[in-house]
C-alpha cells in the first residue's frame, strides 16, 4: 500500500502528470493517505475562506471545501491511533528537526506497513524503516 503525502495528494488532485500517471499504475485499494493528511488539507481550505475578500471567492471556496470532502469519503483514510502515537513518540526522540505532522505521518505509514509517495525526501528519508518515493519526478 502505498500514503500519499499532502503534496503528492495535491499534485495529484491538480493533475501533475508523473503523479497522475504513478497513481493509474495502482489499483485504488493500495492508495490511501493518512488522517493527518485530511488534517492539513482541511486546515488549507479554511484559511482559504477566511481570507476570501469576496462572494465569489466565498462560493468558490466552499465549493472546492465540498469537493475535497467528497473525495475524501472515497479514499481509505489511515488513523492515528495508539501505536502510531506510540510510534510517534520514539520518532520524535530520535528525529527532533522533522516536524510533528511530518513524525505523525511517518508513524502512521510504518504502523500500516505502507510505503509514502512524498516529495519531501530530506526529512523522510532518515526514518529507518520508512520506504518514501518522490512521485512528482
Amino acid at each position: 500500500m502505498w500514503a500519499l503525502d499532502t503534496d503528492t495528494l495535491t499534485l495529484w488532485l491538480r493533475g501533475q502528470r508523473a503523479v497522475v500517471e504513478r497513481v493509474e499504475e495502482h489499483d485504488p485499494d493500495e492508495l490511501a493517505i493518512t488522517i493527518i493528511t485530511v488534517e492539513e488539507v482541511l486546515n488549507g481550505w479554511y484559511r482559504i475562506l477566511r481570507q476570501a475578500r469576496d462572494d465569489s471567492e466565498i462560493v468558490r471556496a466552499y465549493g472546492s471545501l465540498q469537493q475535497t470532502v467528497e473525495f475524501m469519503k472515497e479514499v481509505r483514510i489511515l488513523p492515528f491511533n495508539q501505536e502510531a502515537l506510540d510510534r510517534f513518540h520514539d520518532l520524535r526522540a530520535r528525529h527532533r528537526l522533522v516536524g510533528t505532522n511530518d513524525l505523525r505521518i511517518a508513524a502512521i505509514v510504518l504502523e500500516s506497513g505502507a510505503s509514502l509517495a512524498s516529495r519531501n525526501l530530506r526529512d523522510f528519508r532518515p526514518i529507518t524503516g520508512l520506504e518514501v518515493r518522490d512521485w512528482s519526478a
